[in-house]
């Protein structure tokens, strides 16, 4: 049987124009497993600041501004050489500054009274296997776990979540250019995942997400890459019209509107990964939304954060050398 063979351009091309083709007009774990026995842990700041609220339509409307600080902590652990999982919290504060917050029947403003408001949000936790591994193309399949760490209030601009259970499948697909190719220094990674989120008011809001990166090694110690994540929502969400005034949503769906908004955006961004030694890299990524509908397009993101890479057994073994590869790079941190 002959083998086939693909060209690096085409996967690199095949990457994109994916998002091009679910895209209107875009931190988790990555294609690459760590190895048995070795595990990454990655804290992150993320500094998000929301200016505006988009309709249905995309129209922007002034209704304040949300600052977010958060500090995320993930750890990814190779079980073996093909199954790995990983585990994460965030730690958030979240402030709403402007002048229609939202208010209770006693018009109580509660979280949205201009000051930081903060706690633990989701935990999220995963398995990823590596179905091809040892090849140029990576194809990992993942499965997703969202649970709440506590019942928090979702009624609020300054909200620390959705405060839902999510169950995500999908599946990673990532490219790394051959030693003696042109295109040696460059890779590529995509995440496809479907996500089955917990019904609201008997409402199904599932959602699509594919995140996208290419990157460049500058050097065997620095790396620059390029962004891009797409969120599409599926059943039967809220929709904001602008048009019509508050009395578009019934008294139940405006208190649970959060939890049930069409919220599709498409985001992008840049990122850098310097290797510190051959266990420790730091890392900064910066996003914009550039398209969406309904909910909180990201104005400004920027993210930094340190990997730390370690071996569970075998400590006189080497962990890494003092090279950048794509397995040695944290996964790159974006909206969800």
């Amino acid at each position: 049987m002959r083998s086939i063979r693909i060209s690096p351009i085409a996967i690199v091309t095949l990457t994109f124009s994916l998002l091009q083709l679910l895209a209107p007009a875009g931190g988790s774990a990555q294609a690459w497993l760590p190895g048995k026995d070795n595990g990454n842990v990655s804290i992150a700041y993320k500094n998000i600041y929301v200016r505006d609220h988009l309709d249905m339509r995309g129209i922007r409307q002034n209704k304040g501004q949300i600052r977010s600080n958060v500090l995320a902590m993930d750890f990814d652990y190779g079980l073996t050489r093909r199954l790995a999982v990983n585990v994460g919290v965030p730690l958030e504060m979240v402030k709403y500054t402007g002048t229609d917050p939202h208010r209770d029947s006693n018009q109580v403003k509660y979280l949205d009274d201009g000051t930081y408001h903060g706690g633990f949000q989701d935990f999220r936790f995963g398995l990823r296997y590596a179905l091809a591994r040892r090849t140029p193309v990576v194809v990992t399949p993942f499965i997703d776990g969202i649970v709440p760490s506590h019942k928090y209030d979702t009624f609020a601009h300054s909200a620390l979540g959705r405060d839902l259970r999510e169950l995500l499948v999908g599946t990673n697909v990532g490219w790394q250019g051959g030693e003696e190719s042109l295109l040696s220094n460059i890779y590529t990674q995509a995440r496809i995942s479907y996500a089955f989120v917990e019904r609201v008011l008997g409402r199904s809001h599932n959602r699509t997400n594919i995140d996208s990166e290419v990157g460049y090694f500058l050097t065997p110690r620095l790396a620059l890459s390029g962004l891009a994540s797409f969120q599409k929502h599926h059943g039967n969400p809220l929709d904001t019209d602008s048009t019509r005034g508050p009395d578009q949503w019934t008294e139940e769906e405006e208190h649970d509107h959060m939890q049930l908004l069409r919220s599709d955006m498409f985001d992008v961004g840049a990122g850098a990964a310097f290797l510190l030694n051959g266990k420790t890299s730091v890392y900064a990524n910066g996003l914009h939304t550039v398209w969406g509908r309904n909910g909180h397009p990201i104005q400004a993101g920027l993210i930094v954060g340190i990997n730390l890479r370690f071996r569970a057994r075998h400590p006189r073994e080497a962990v890494a050398d003092d090279t950048l590869r794509p397995e040695t790079l944290p996964a790159a941190q974006q909206r969800h």
